[in-house]
C-alpha cells in the first residue's frame, strides 16, 4: 500500500520565461505530473507554484521532486504518494531546495504540515533564482540550471490574513470576502459529515467550483488559512486543527 511522503525539510534525505528577483505572494502550489511540454519522454512529479506580483498572477514555476517511478501526486494535489522507487525526498531536488529556503528565511518548521503543502499559500516573500549543479546532468545550450528560492519572508500566511482583515475592517469588500469564505467552509464541513481537518479543508477549497469562479479567490483563501478567523466564527468550532459544525 502506498504511503504518504514526508514533505517537511527535516524529513529530506541526501541525495516558460523564468521569473526572478521579485517580491511576491505564493498564491497556489500543488503537485502535478509533467513532461515539461514534451521536453522529456516520460512525465515526472513536480510542484507547480504560482505567484501574485503587484496584484497580478504571474506564470507558474515547476519544481521537480523525483523520477517517474518515485512519487505521484495524491488525489488532492497537496501531497505525494510513494511508488516503487524512493521513500523520501532528496535534498538535491528543486522542490526540496525551494521548500528548505523558506525555513532558512524564517518560516517556522513546526508550522509545516507533514504530508500537505497547502500551508504555504499566502506566504509573502522575496524570491531569487540561483544557479545549481546537478551531478551527471549536462547543461543544455551552455545554460545554467537554476532553482527559485525564498531569500526573505515578508509576511507569513496567518500574519498576511490577519492584517488584511484589520485594514479592511468595516468595508463592504471585507464583509463580502468573509461571507463567501463562511459559505464555502460550511458546505465543505457538511460534505465531510460535519467534521473536517484544516488541511483537508484547504485541499477541498482548491477543488471548489464556487471558489474557482471568484475574482477575489486569493483573499478568500487567505481568510480560510487564518486560524484566528476560524476560531472566531460561531458557525463551527475549531480546536486542534479540526472544524466541527455546531
Amino acid at each position: 500500500m502506498a504511503e504518504k511522503v514526508n514533505l517537511r525539510p527535516d524529513g529530506f534525505t541526501e541525495g516558460g520565461v523564468p521569473i526572478d528577483d521579485f517580491d511576491g505572494t505564493l498564491s497556489d502550489i500543488r503537485f502535478v505530473m509533467t513532461d515539461y511540454e514534451g521536453n522529456i519522454p516520460n512525465a515526472i512529479p513536480a510542484a507547480r507554484v504560482v505567484f501574485v506580483v503587484d496584484g497580478e498572477e504571474v506564470g507558474s514555476e515547476l519544481l521537480s521532486v523525483g523520477g517517474k517511478d518515485d512519487f505521484a501526486p495524491d488525489e488532492t494535489g497537496m501531497g505525494l504518494m510513494t511508488l516503487k522507487g524512493k521513500g523520501s525526498l532528496t535534498k538535491g531536488s528543486k522542490f526540496s531546495m525551494f521548500l528548505s529556503s523558506f525555513v532558512d528565511s524564517g518560516f517556522p518548521l513546526n508550522k509545516m504540515d507533514f504530508d500537505n503543502i497547502a500551508y504555504l499559500v499566502g506566504t509573502q516573500g522575496h524570491f531569487l533564482r540561483r544557479a545549481v549543479q546537478f551531478k551527471g546532468i549536462k547543461k543544455k545550450d551552455d545554460r545554467e540550471s537554476t532553482v527559485l528560492v525564498c531569500t526573505k519572508i515578508i509576511k507569513l500566511p496567518w500574519e498576511a490574513g490577519a492584517k488584511a482583515k484589520s485594514k479592511a475592517k468595516g468595508k463592504a469588500v471585507d464583509a463580502g470576502v468573509s461571507e463567501t469564505a463562511v459559505g464555502i467552509i460550511q458546505s465543505i464541513i457538511i460534505d465531510h459529515d460535519g467534521e473536517v481537518a484544516k488541511k483537508t479543508l484547504l485541499s477541498a477549497m482548491f477543488k471548489n467550483d464556487e471558489l474557482s469562479g471568484l475574482d477575489n479567490k486569493q483573499e478568500v483563501m487567505k481568510l480560510v488559512s487564518n486560524d484566528k478567523f476560524l476560531k472566531e466564527r460561531e458557525e463551527w468550532t475549531y480546536e486542534d486543527g479540526v472544524l466541527k459544525m455546531v
